[in-house]
């Protein structure tokens, strides 16, 4: 098989074979490229010289006669013109009908055919049916190989999100019940709120009762510090000598009862308060006026307890309206917040507690705590 001329092409797709695997035909000489005569790579490799010198290509293969016709009726009247180009067919004279080639020579030819044919089909085939059983047994494999990885990862996270689920369902079920809980509670809450504010308000208001009636339980009542004391003293007379220093009289019946109340703190050294509690709230407006008028006087030595007949150190004595345990501490948080704000004067008027910053000022009640931070 020579080498095909530059830029030949193939006699059936016409493409350039320069380079190529290739077939000449023993015929007609026509180069055919081996995909355009479906012969494979491996094929064409095992073919040897002979068989390629042999090859025909399938047109010339086509016009070979098949069989001899020689033993037919026709053939008989016929007889082979020796003349005849290429010895291969006769015409007779009388009816000018091709006449075939003896049988022998046919089968021969036919020999020569088969000779010059793919004998390797089966081995192609098997082939062919190896490579496929091959990929395909590969290709199973490594789909199962794939599909086994992704479905195991596709299991365990199945498995998560149902543990997810779960969890998620569960956090749910705890979310509604804490929801509904707290929508309880909060309606609860706003209930005890209310009922706070009303308890609140009944409290004031009750606090603000007792204190009334503490006070005026303690109208006629007068409260007397400073006053030494003594385990022989008797108070009716300590009233009278003080009622007699301030030149107001004072009987016997005017009294009903006197006492000394336990200090609020233990550790202070001062005498214990005395209470004297006095007939008519008009007796004690008449003893508290006069101590207020003997202070006046007597600016320079007010009443204490040199006065009152004690020896010893004097020290000063007070006289004043005895006050519920409320007013009393409300009395000390506005001398303290009238020191602080200047104010000149606090006094107390049948149970009331006053406060004036100066002589040309306006008094004004101090009725509860939050009263003293508006001075």
């Amino acid at each position: 098989m020579p080498p095909p001329k530059p830029n030949i092409c193939c006699a059936g797709c016409s493409k350039k074979i320069t380079g190529r695997e290739f077939l000449t035909c023993s015929l007609c000489n026509g180069v055919y490229d081996i995909e355009c005569v479906n012969y494979s790579n491996k094929l064409f490799s095992i073919m040897d010289k002979e068989k390629k010198d042999r090859w025909q290509c399938p047109a010339c293969k086509s016009k070979q006669k098949k069989m001899d016709n020689s033993n037919t009726p026709v053939g008989h009247r016929m007889h082979l013109n020796p003349g005849a180009s290429g010895g291969d067919v006769g015409f007779s004279d009388e009816s000018n009908v091709t006449l075939r080639r003896p049988l022998a020579e046919s089968q021969q030819q036919c020999t020569s055919d088969e000779a010059s044919s793919p004998v390797d089909d089966p081995l192609l085939a098997t082939i062919r049916r190896e490579i496929q059983l091959s990929v395909a047994q590969s290709v199973e494999s490594t789909v199962k190989k794939y599909f086994s990885k992704e479905f195991s990862e596709i299991k365990s996270e199945l498995a998560a999100l149902r543990e997810l689920r779960n969890s998620m369902e569960f956090l749910s079920e705890d979310y509604d019940r804490i929801k509904s809980d707290l929508k309880e509670s909060q309606e609860k809450v706003g209930f005890l709120s209310k009922e706070n504010s009303s308890l609140t308000s009944k409290v004031t208001d009750l606090t603000n009762r007792l204190n009334l009636i503490e006070q005026h339980s303690r109208e006629m009542n007068i409260e007397i510090s400073g006053v030494p004391e003594s385990k022989t003293e008797n108070l009716l007379s300590v009233t009278r000598q003080l009622c007699t220093v301030v030149s107001v009289p004072l009987q016997d019946t005017d009294v009903l009862t006197g006492t000394r109340v336990r200090k609020m703190n233990e550790n202070n050294d001062r005498p214990r308060t005395i209470i004297i509690k006095l007939q008519t709230t008009k007796k004690r407006d008449e003893i508290l006026a006069a101590v207020s008028r003997f202070n006046k006087i007597n600016q320079k030595d007010k009443l204490n307890t040199s006065v009152l007949g004690y020896g010893g150190k004097k020290s000063p004595v007070y006289v004043s309206e005895h006050l519920s345990p409320y007013n009393k501490a409300l009395h000390a948080s506005a001398r303290k917040a009238a020191h602080d704000r200047g104010y000149k004067y606090v006094w107390i008027r049948n149970g009331r507690i006053f406060v004036r910053k100066d002589d040309n000022a306006p008094a004004k009640q101090i009725k509860c705590h939050d009263t003293l931070t508006n001075l």
